[in-house]
């Protein structure tokens, strides 16, 4: 596969290698199913690609100034392979794989969840998924190296601040900000007292050490004095406006001594004008908070009933639903019962009567052996000829031996009495008194 095709084409390495991972596996037994940047331990300043099928993986080496853009360096089956431990990360996922010779650790990069669903399709092996807390997914806490968890720790901070310095109430600055200097003057003497007795100032930390105090306690004294420049800027910025106002007050306070005594009781007057419409007007306000929160209860109370309302209708209808389910299985358990006993009592019926037809059929027998029998005799003296009777008649009451085998004249089949066709047998009659006269005759026996 030429470099210059796709260069003319424009296409990115990913489509390039993609492409030629397609063509190659054109004539392979093994179906593709995706391709992903990968890494396998080898140090190269080239990218790697892997292509996962249904027995394994391939990994590739792109060269984009090679001839041939890329290579194919190794294959791993999963048949090699007894089980293989996941660790995932947002970005990517670490794939060690353990087998009968050396394992494999393997990074995929953003397609790890894919890979995971076919080992676990297309492989018997075990498969083990790192269970790993939220937190060490985020930027800055996945590698667990104590500086970066640090530095994102303190930017994270320094962003949370902003956001409630905006959120939070002019009036709260001050409180925040006191809080925050005493808060860091506990840091410094915690921080001085750990680099000496480092398990007096961790409590709840299972490794006591001074590094941690470090890193632990620099991170709070860092995050006071953000709390206190971020909070107090809006303090020193408000200053020179209360100097103002505090400069006015008092040159009004000087130009009113210089007024007479008409002036400082019209101001009097006013002042107390001012005060009553004050009053009335923070009564109003007080009047509508109440409406407002009478409103705001009777809300409440008004959803809080419908949504009782709502449970108990949907209570009821649950109970009913319970009940016609009930009673839908009481009555579907009567009616199979009901088939039951129609069942066992027709099978009963039907075993009494073929119990009779056994019976009957027994008897016939018995019978027709007790004829036989009589005929033999008459046989015997060389009279078995047979009486044939009108074909609308059937009749024997004109026969000798008043035999009780019938035979059919076209078809040469005689029938025993208890036969199926017996009875249907209605013309062209023969007669016998034994099955030896029929039998002599040339007939045969009916099979039913």
């Amino acid at each position: 596969m030429s470099k210059t095709r796709y260069k003319n084409q424009k296409e990115s390495n990913e489509e390039i290698a993609k492409a030629y991972i397609e063509n190659d596996y054109t004539n392979s037994q093994n179906k593709l199913l995706l391709v992903s940047k990968a890494n396998y331990g080898k140090k190269s300043s080239n990218v790697c690609y892997s292509s996962v099928d249904d027995k394994g993986m391939n990994f590739y080496e792109f060269n984009n100034n090679a001839e041939q853009n890329l290579m194919l360096i190794e294959r791993y089956e999963w048949a090699d392979f007894s089980s293989v431990t996941i660790d995932h990360s947002i970005t990517k996922s670490v794939f060690t794989f353990v087998g009968h010779g050396e394992n494999r650790d393997i990074t995929i990069e953003g397609k790890g969840k894919e890979v995971e669903q076919v080992i676990r399709n297309h492989s018997s092996m075990e498969v083990n998924v790192v269970k790993r807390p939220v937190w060490t997914k985020v930027l800055g806490y996945r590698s667990q190296t104590t500086w970066k968890m640090f530095a994102a720790s303190t930017v994270y901070t320094l962003i949370l601040l902003f956001i409630l310095n905006a959120l939070l109430p002019a009036s709260t600055h001050n409180f925040i900000t006191g809080l925050s200097l005493f808060l860091f003057l506990l840091s410094i003497i915690g921080f001085l007292v750990g680099l000496i007795k480092p398990k007096w100032v961790l409590p709840k930390f299972k490794v006591k050490t001074r590094k941690r105090v470090l890193f632990s306690y620099l991170y709070l004294i860092l995050s006071c004095l953000f709390i206190v420049g971020i909070f107090s800027d809006e303090e020193s910025t408000s200053t020179p406006a209360s100097t103002q106002v505090s400069s006015s007050q008092n040159s009004v306070t000087v130009s009113s001594k210089k007024d007479g005594a008409d002036s400082s009781k019209k101001k009097v007057e006013k002042n107390d004008s001012d005060k009553a419409v004050k009053e009335e007007k923070k009564q109003k306000a007080e009047e509508q908070a109440a409406k407002e929160e009478a409103k705001r209860k009777a809300d409440e109370q008004a959803a809080k009933e419908e949504a009782k309302r709502k449970a108990e209708e949907q209570a009821a209808k649950e109970e009913a639903e319970r009940k016609a389910q009930e009673q839908a299985a009481k009555e579907e358990a009567k009616r199979k019962a009901q088939e039951q006993a129609a069942k066992e009592e027709a099978e009963r019926k039907a075993q009494e009567q073929a119990a009779k037809e056994e019976a009957e059929r027994k008897a016939q027998q018995q019978a027709a052996s007790q004829q036989a029998t009589t005929s033999s005799s008459t046989s015997s003296s060389g009279n078995y000829k047979p009486f044939e009777n009108d074909p609308s008649d059937d009749q024997q009451s004109n026969m000798s031996c008043s035999g009780q085998i019938k035979g059919n004249k076209n078809s040469k089949i005689y029938h025993v009495p208890g036969g199926a066709y017996y009875d249907r047998t209605q013309d062209n009659i023969v007669w016998f008194c034994s099955e030896a006269d029929a039998q002599a005759a040339g007939y045969r026996e009916s099979q039913r």
